[in-house]
């Protein structure tokens, strides 16, 4: 069997190198799927270049995966070298690899437009019938797993040991193995992993800001890549004995662009004023049973839910009334956008939206938001955590990131849009209804 290692070609990261035994992991129609399912959904619509699949997107994360670890073993401050073996090191360093190649391979289609309609978590795993988790909607999180573990009991790709690491890394709620907890006095490398993967600055963040404003055309979500990458290291965290991620003091203006990037993508991509109707078409078309597509917990069904199998059922049903604005790509038309919170425009959002009501005029509130960083509190130090690295005059310093940036700091706050829409064939209509009113 070639054992040699194969190279893909990435339009961001250039050569992509993979293992004979990630290739199998690619090769498996689970993952293959992924080249069916867009990154950003409905942004296509407004964004024509971002037809990006979430299987290019695994494919930089995987890459990402094994630089970061790379350069984690050069830390001379804190060596992880010095507490493990080359074995276990390598086991890691695979792990890390598999859970980045493998985050999203349960994503269902229109990326996360769709999760709306998934079934309870209870269909995917029978023996939570009796938890708090019965009626809990699945999330893609939740398919993955179920996913990750087939790979292992059925289908033998990956080993018990691997599947139930990968999970813990993805969940951060299980347990993982023994090899990856702390043993012998041994400090624990899995946080620093679920970091990596699930964290402030992870593979995932990393790859799809530059793939994201790439194909979307825009440049909001460019970042300095090799020298973010050049600024990590790691600490151990004495009180509890795990590694956490932390980068050098020089570093820490290429986070600031790094987050300032990625609010910015939120507020002009990823929360675009006109994606919000369509998730809501989706959804209102799901609800009142104009499409015939069943979502359950059969992996063997979810393996063909594909956005080209859910655009061919939209254009049989086109003549519908949500599956036709979806067909035929019609927006909504906005009324009004409130940013993070701002309580006079809520205000008049919420009196414009009765107006309308009154006049029975349907109107469609889009609402969407994401966490700013995780990193604002920096009065104590936990396993989401990111330390800076100081050296001044022949001294180490270590804090946490909030104390070094003028961006964190204070109070956690949200990226937060509200939306609200009215069809377009009502619009002129409301606007006069909105003129008449006294909005003041």
């Amino acid at each position: 069997m070639n054992s040699k290692n194969a190279i893909i070609r990435c339009p961001i990261h250039g050569s992509i190198q993979l293992a004979q035994n990630e290739l199998k992991i690619i090769d498996n129609s689970y993952f293959q799927r992924l080249r069916h399912i867009s990154q950003l959904g409905f942004t296509s619509f407004v964004f024509p270049g971002a037809v990006h699949t979430r299987f290019s997107h695994s494919l930089g994360a995987i890459h990402l995966a094994g630089l970061i670890f790379d350069q984690l073993l050069k830390n001379q401050v804190h060596s992880i070298k010095q507490y493990y073996s080359a074995e276990q090191l390598a086991y890691f360093r695979q792990i890390l690899r598999y859970s980045a190649l493998l985050h999203d391979i349960g994503h269902p289609p229109f990326s996360h437009a769709a999760e709306a309609i998934l079934p309870l978590v209870s269909s995917l795993k029978p023996d939570l019938q009796h938890s708090e988790c019965i009626n809990k909607r699945a999330t893609h999180e939740d398919f993955s797993q179920a996913i990750i573990s087939h790979l292992a009991e059925e289908e033998d790709i990956l080993t018990r040991e691997e599947a139930a690491d990968i999970i813990c890394i993805l969940s951060k709620n299980n347990q993982p193995s023994e090899r990856m907890l702390a043993n012998n006095g041994k400090p624990m490398i899995y946080p620093l992993l679920c970091q990596l993967i699930n964290g402030e600055i992870d593979v995932d963040r990393m790859d799809y800001l530059l793939r994201d404003s790439y194909f979307a055309g825009v440049p909001y979500g460019k970042y300095d890549l090799d020298r973010l990458i050049t600024s990590f290291s790691c600490c151990l965290e004495e009180d509890s004995r795990q590694f956490l991620l932390a980068i050098d003091g020089e570093g820490v203006p290429s986070y600031e662009i790094f987050l300032l990037a990625r609010v910015h993508m939120f507020y002009q991509i990823y929360f675009h004023k006109s994606l919000g109707a369509y998730r809501h078409y989706l959804k209102k078309a799901f609800e009142e049973k104009e499409i015939d597509c069943e979502i359950d917990g059969s992996l063997e069904k979810f393996l063909f839910l594909t956005e080209s199998k859910l655009m061919e059922i939209f254009r049989i049903n086109r003549d519908k009334k949500w599956s036709g604005k979806i067909y035929h790509r019609i927006p909504a038309k906005s009324l009004i956008r409130v940013l993070d919170g701002e309580q006079d425009r809520l205000h008049k959002l919420e009196k414009v939206k009765l107006i309308l009501k009154e006049n029975r005029i349907e109107v469609i509130l889009a609402h969407s938001s994401n966490q700013y960083s995780s990193q604002c509190d920096g009065n104590k130090i936990n396993q989401e955590t990111i330390l800076v690295i100081d050296e001044e005059f022949g001294r180490t310093t270590i804090c946490p990131l909030a104390l070094k940036s003028s961006l964190l700091g204070g109070r956690k706050k949200l990226i937060e849009i509200y939306q609200l829409y009215v069809h377009r064939e009502d619009y002129d209509e409301a606007i006069a209804l909105i003129n008449k009113a006294d909005l003041a």
